[in-house]
C-alpha cells in the first residue's frame, strides 16, 4: 500500500513537470514568431529605367522663293475649254507675244505683235463669238490671251488706249474684265507709262495662261 502511494506521487510529479516544459516551449515559440513579425524589412533598391529620349528634331529652313524685284505685275486665267484646236491657237499667240519689249512712251498693239491668225501660221478653227452667238473661226481662243494681257496691264498701271468687250460673257474672267480682239477690227492697245522698258512674258500650262510684265534692265 505504501509502495502504491509512492508510485502515484512520482507519476504526478512527472506529469506536472511535462506540462511546465510544454508551456515554456510554447512561450519561446510565440516570442520567436513575434520577433519574426517585427523584424525590420530592408528593401533592395530597384534601378529605375529612364524613358527613352527622342533625338532633337531640327527643321530645315523653308526655301521661300525671293520675289523678283523686276516683276511689275502678273495675271492668270484658267483654261476651262480645253478643246485641242483652241489650246493650239492659245499657244501660238502666246509664243508670238512672249518676250515683247515695250519702250517708255511706246504704244503696244496686240494685233500688230501677234499678227494675222491664218492657217499658214498654224492656227485652227475653234469657237468664237459673233454678235453674241457661238460660231467657228480660225484663231478662236486667242481672246483669252489678250484678256489675260489686258488684266496684267491694268495691274501694272499702264494706260489703256484701246480695248473691246465680247458680245457675251466669257467664263475665264469676271464680267467687265475681258478684252476681245479681231484682226483689222478690234485691237488691244496700251501705253508704257513707266520711265523704263517693260517686257511681256507669257506661260501656258495645261490649266492656265499667265502673263507677267517685268521691268527690263537697261544696259
Amino acid at each position: 500500500m505504501k509502495k502504491a502511494k509512492i508510485f502515484l506521487t512520482i507519476m504526478a510529479i512527472i506529469l506536472i513537470s511535462g506540462c511546465l516544459a510544454n508551456r515554456t516551449d510554447d512561450k519561446k515559440s510565440n516570442e520567436n514568431a513575434a520577433e519574426d513579425e517585427l523584424a525590420p524589412v530592408t528593401d533592395t533598391p530597384v534601378p529605375l529605367s529612364m524613358p527613352p529620349t527622342s533625338p532633337a528634331v531640327t527643321t530645315a529652313p523653308e526655301n521661300t522663293p525671293t520675289p523678283d524685284p523686276n516683276l511689275v505685275s502678273s495675271f492668270a486665267t484658267v483654261i476651262y475649254d480645253k478643246n485641242e484646236n483652241r489650246v493650239n491657237n492659245i499657244k501660238i499667240a502666246a509664243e508670238e507675244l512672249d518676250g515683247t519689249i515695250i519702250e517708255p512712251g511706246e504704244i503696244f498693239s496686240f494685233n500688230e505683235t501677234v499678227g494675222r491668225r491664218t492657217k499658214e501660221k498654224g492656227y485652227k478653227e475653234a469657237t468664237i463669238f459673233v454678235d453674241g452667238e457661238k460660231s467657228k473661226g480660225v484663231g478662236g481662243g486667242i481672246c483669252q490671251v489678250s484678256t489675260t494681257l489686258y488684266n496684267a496691264a491694268l495691274e501694272a498701271g499702264l494706260k489703256i488706249v484701246e480695248r473691246h468687250r465680247h458680245s457675251r460673257e466669257v467664263s475665264y474672267v469676271e464680267k467687265g474684265k475681258d478684252a476681245a480682239v479681231a484682226y483689222n477690227s478690234k485691237d488691244l492697245r496700251f501705253k508704257n507709262t513707266k520711265d523704263y522698258p517693260i517686257e511681256i512674258k507669257v506661260t501656258v500650262t495645261e490649266d492656265e495662261i499667265r502673263v507677267s510684265i517685268y521691268k527690263k534692265s537697261q544696259k
